[in-house]
């Protein structure tokens, strides 16, 4: 017995064009069904965090760059407060005593930053990553770059 015969009958029985038809059709309602039920992707929220952040040993100039209020970026909506201090070292005397003192020129900065997260099951991310205290971020204010670590998160 042929696969095919001379009519084009799969196996005598079905026509071959019509075999091919109905596994076309099934194909189709497989991927369809496979799109429509297929895995859902987290639902996301975009949403403000406001976090502290503080940069250390910056260059004056630099810390007077950073603009305070409202930032035209994607990653950064405002800055909402600024602190610029000395920078706190430690250093030795001649015996190897250790002492802290202020830098004669580096700065620490303390913002208040509204950063542009997404919210997806409760969790504040930014930049894909979950925003946690510690984190060392570098954020783009326009002027200056300035990298940090997040001290704080409400």
């Amino acid at each position: 017995m042929d696969i095919i015969d001379d009519k084009g009958r799969l196996f005598g029985t079905v026509n071959i064009i019509d075999a091919l038809a109905v596994l076309l059709v099934l194909a189709v309602a497989a991927a369809g069904a496979a799109f429509v039920l297929g895995p859902k992707e987290k639902a996301t929220d975009r949403t403000k965090t406001t976090v502290t952040f503080e940069a250390t040993g910056v260059q004056p100039y630099v810390a007077d760059a950073i603009p305070e209020g409202t930032i035209d970026s994607d990653r950064i909506a405002a800055v909402e407060n600024k602190s610029v201090r000395p920078t706190e070292v430690v250093v030795t005397d001649q015996n190897g005593t250790f002492h802290e003192r202020k830098h004669p020129q580096k700065k620490t900065v303390t913002l208040r930053v509204a950063l542009n997260t997404t919210s997806a099951d409760g969790e504040s991310q930014f930049d894909g990553e979950p925003l946690e205290v510690g984190q060392q971020l570098t954020l783009d204010f326009g002027p200056v770059t300035v990298k940090g670590a997040v001290t704080k998160t409400s």
